[in-house]
């Protein structure tokens, strides 16, 4: 049962994304009002946020815990933290 331990982890990596962005919102970004490619980028980035919740989903169906590695959940923060930085800064310019 050792799986259980992971849904600290995984409370704290929601948490963490949601402070730096929101899900829904970067699902609903325009590409048209944005520099080229930040709203893939964004979109990119919920497809990878939506991943690792379906992968912990079935690690607690399957009663394992080894598909989320911490190395996985820092890259994905690191690229969010670097996406929102860049998405303020577009929107100070005017572009969105």
């Amino acid at each position: 049962m050792a799986y259980h331990a992971d849904f600290d982890r995984i409370g704290r990596f929601i948490y963490g994304f949601h402070r730096i962005a929101s899900p829904d919102e970067l699902r609903t970004l325009s590409s048209g009002a944005l520099p080229s490619g930040l709203a893939g980028r964004g979109a990119a980035l919920v497809q990878r946020f939506d991943a690792v919740l379906a992968d912990w989903q079935e690690d607690s169906r399957l009663e394992r815990g080894d598909s989320v590695s911490d190395e996985r959940i820092a890259a994905l923060l690191q690229d969010t933290r670097d996406f929102a930085a860049e998405l303020a800064y577009a929107r100070t310019q005017g572009g969105v």
